[in-house]
């Protein structure tokens, strides 16, 4: 096995152990790449995928949406899941093609936002390499849904390093009449230093006022699955998930 690739073993609900290999995987930069590397993927709050599947059905419809490399699809199929996968950034989106292939995983090329343009900029691709220009499409994810006719999601997950402020205002129709479950990487003030990259966008400056998912009955939770009151999001990021009322079960 060349240094770039690294098998893992993700263990799945029913206790049995599965072989993923990663390939083509960056020997720099704050990424994925190096907790696969050192084998602590699934250490990581936003990798807990057994409390998560307590959550869905059997056949769950799932998007990706900062799909990297695969590290949350590939798991997610493997239990079974049907996953559609949205990575914006070139190359990693042929990384998460190549290594997603033998799943039941459709991947997209496709950056969010909150209106759809093509442009020729940098993008936060979580490298520390030096970037450079590439031709990025963003779409608004409501309408690039309905473009390819994909069924609708029991869960949203979403890692976009502080775009999600943007990208949740083409998402209305997800967020207000299908109510999937989200499970947000929410990169508070997560503000930008790459040309060309938005990154996080202040409510006062037109970005998505988080409060929404509270008016609209959602349940909040942190990384360690404890219910938080809606003014956390006002003063810290982290890993959470909102769960629509009508799909909150007490136990």
């Amino acid at each position: 096995m060349s240094l770039n690739e690294k098998t893992i073993n993700y263990i799945s609900l029913n206790g049995k152990s599965n072989e993923i290999k990663f390939y083509d995987l960056l020997e720099e930069g704050h990424n994925m790449d190096k907790f696969i590397r050192n084998g602590r993927l699934f250490d990581r709050p936003d990798h807990n995928f057994h409390s998560l599947l307590a959550l869905l059905k059997n056949a769950a419809v799932i998007y990706d949406v900062g799909s990297y490399i695969g590290t949350f699809s590939i798991p997610l199929a493997i239990e079974g899941m049907e996953i559609y996968a949205f990575e914006g950034f070139p190359g990693n989106y042929r990384r998460c093609v190549k290594n997603t292939a033998p799943y039941n995983v459709t991947n997209y090329l496709c950056a969010v936002s909150n209106r759809e343009y093509k442009t020729q900029s940098k993008f936060n691709n979580c490298t520390d390499n030096e970037l450079h220009v590439e031709e990025i499409e963003y779409y608004r994810l409501d309408d690039f849904v309905k473009k390819h006719n994909l069924p609708s999601p029991d869960l949203v997950k979403v890692d976009i390093e502080g775009m999600e402020t943007l990208a949740l205002h083409g998402m209305t129709n997800l967020l207000e009449n299908v109510r999937p479950i989200w499970s947000m990487g929410y990169h508070f003030e997560f503000y930008s230093e790459i040309e060309g990259y938005p990154g996080w966008v202040d409510v006062k400056d037109g970005g998505f006022d988080f409060q929404k998912f509270h008016e609209l009955g959602y349940r909040i939770f942190d990384e360690n699955g404890r219910q938080q009151p809606p003014e956390i999001l006002e003063h810290r990021g982290g890993e959470f998930m909102f769960i629509p009322r009508e799909k909150y079960k007490v136990k």
